[in-house]
């Protein structure tokens, strides 16, 4: 027989079900965005350099939105245990898939300010590696917050020096072709390499959250992403 606790129980673990998957789709966004900016940059294409910036308006919408959904089920449900953990946790999540849009308009902005621009082919293939492996780390964020896998946070962390050795890679491969490139654009190349980097970081933090979440304790941090954080 079900009880009105049980009924009650039951509608609030789909509150919370509706949330995880909101809180996904809002990080498919800015997944699309930013394979989307790395197409840009990789081909030259400004107009898609352009579609970025443009689509990070639904991006802060939903972002926006989604907040206060969270933080009106704090204020009426004054949840606890894993339930306040996963509600007080989405919310520090609904940051950094946001700030990771940020990030990926940062390089579709910086392409439009030159009016496009092409790479050498050794920085041009390094950073379609550094590129691809982020996009890779950050999916496996969302899979993640999808699953509630609790191994996330360390999975991650350890998956992301690849992509700090990748961008250490691209900016070795920017500083030797300093010349074809011109200093402004050896900048500007030096600025993409570390929004990459950052959504990377982003994508770890995600994962240590559903750790969190799930077992009620952070993993421990590397020493470069504990500094990040």
């Amino acid at each position: 027989m079900t009880t009105p606790q049980d009924e009650t129980r039951q509608h609030f673990d789909e509150i919370l079900g509706d949330v995880r998957r909101d809180t996904v789709a809002l990080g498919a966004l800015v997944l699309e965005n930013t394979r989307r900016v790395a197409d840009a940059m990789l081909e030259n294409r400004l107009e898609r350099a352009e579609s970025v910036i443009s689509a990070d308006v639904e991006i802060d919408e939903r972002y926006v939105a989604l907040e206060h959904q969270v933080f009106e089920i704090l204020a009426r449900q004054q949840p606890v245990a894993r339930d306040l953990r996963f509600l007080v946790s989405i919310t520090r999540m609904l940051y950094e898939i946001e700030r990771s849009g940020d990030l990926a308009v940062n390089c579709a902005k910086g392409m439009v300010r030159r009016d496009g621009y092409t790479m050498p082919t050794g920085v041009h293939s390094l950073f379609a590696r550094m590129a691809r492996k982020t996009i890779e780390l950050f999916a496996s964020a969302l899979d993640a917050v999808t699953d509630m896998d609790p191994t996330a946070g360390p999975r991650l962390d350890e998956e992301d020096d690849v992509v700090d050795d990748l961008v250490g890679d691209f900016y070795a491969a920017i500083a030797a072709n300093a010349d074809p490139l011109g200093l402004d654009l050896a900048i500007e190349l030096s600025r993409v390499g570390r929004y990459f980097e950052r959504i990377a970081d982003h994508a770890v933090n995600l994962g240590e959250h559903v750790t969190f979440i799930v077992t009620g304790e952070f993993p421990e941090q590397s020493p470069a992403t504990a500094d990040e954080s």
